[in-house]
């Protein structure tokens, strides 16, 4: 991958990461249709919330707010010509990233505690 083309990947998801949490918003289930009209963005949105919960990756009272966030994201950058044509490989990386987290499990199996130290 050329280094053009990992700036901005890199510097998308570095902004969607350090995005301010908003206020948690009334429960709003995602549209099953297209939201983004990119495939694997869709995709990735369509299983957020359950692959997130199954990871136990952000307590669960404040996974709606980054599906939010994430969402408001991916639109504004689906709605941009100069980044729309990075997206496709944005949505790959972030389902990807998603797959480590969940180790194998399925995004249908219940949140496992993190694991103590002692």
């Amino acid at each position: 991958m050329s280094i053009r083309l990992l700036l901005p990947l890199c510097a998308g998801l570095l902004l969607a990461a350090c995005a301010p949490t908003r206020p948690t918003r009334p429960a709003v289930p995602p549209a099953p249709a297209a939201i983004t009209g990119v495939p694997s963005c869709d995709a990735y949105l369509s299983s957020y919330q359950a692959c997130h919960r199954a990871a136990a990756i952000f307590p669960a009272d404040q996974l709606q707010a980054h599906y939010q966030a994430m969402r408001d994201s991916l639109l504004d950058a689906a709605r941009d010509p100069q980044t729309r044509p990075y997206l496709d490989a944005r949505c790959r990386l972030l389902s990807s990233q998603l797959n480590q987290n969940l180790q194998g499990h399925s995004c249908d199996a219940p949140a496992t505690a993190p694991p103590t130290a002692h």
